[in-house]
């Protein structure tokens, strides 16, 4: 495993238009936790909790992202790829993060099907035999990290049995 592999999981509150991240999650390839926290939007106020998980009401009393922006640059800037499924770094980048240098991995990329309903990340999970709660009022983001991890690893492996 590479230790400047890193693993991000970021929920947003939606709409499109006025999206912000409301947690976000980096661990290593070993499931290392090593930056985990729930954030206050600035603008949006509410959201559909059935899409992420999280009540507004858990983050009113969190700091902003930017509190914590220096802490995840150097996290980041520790990394030569970064693993995620479905997650645009067009977030990270609108918060100020830099990115540059850094390989971006999706995962739903190598396994979409349809780009339809049906690439999800539970069913990734349940494709490559990965136990995760169907539940997504209990999911954590280090959870759904963690499945990340083992999945993009599961498609390594199986790339690599299969000559590719």
């Amino acid at each position: 495993m590479n230790d400047k592999e890193l693993i991000y999981w970021v929920d947003l509150t939606g709409p499109e238009s006025i999206d912000e991240i409301v947690r976000l999650t980096i661990i290593n390839t070993n499931n290392n936790v090593l930056f985990n926290h729930l954030f206050c939007p600035k603008v949006a106020d509410y959201w559909d909790s059935d899409i992420n998980g999280i009540e507004p009401e858990e983050t009113y009393r969190e700091k902003l992202f930017e509190s914590y922006k220096t802490e995840i640059q150097k996290i980041l800037s520790s990394a030569n790829k970064l693993i995620t499924f479905y997650a645009s770094t067009f977030f990270l980048q609108k918060q100020g993060m830099d990115l540059s240098g850094i390989q971006i991995c999706d995962v739903a990329d190598c396994f979409r099907v349809t780009g339809g309903d049906t690439d999800t990340l539970d069913n990734l999970c349940t494709y490559y035999g990965y136990n995760l709660s169907t539940n997504i009022h209990e999911r954590t983001g280090i959870e759904c990290a963690k499945a990340i991890n083992y999945c993009y690893h599961k498609m390594e492996e199986y790339s690599r049995a299969q000559g590719k």
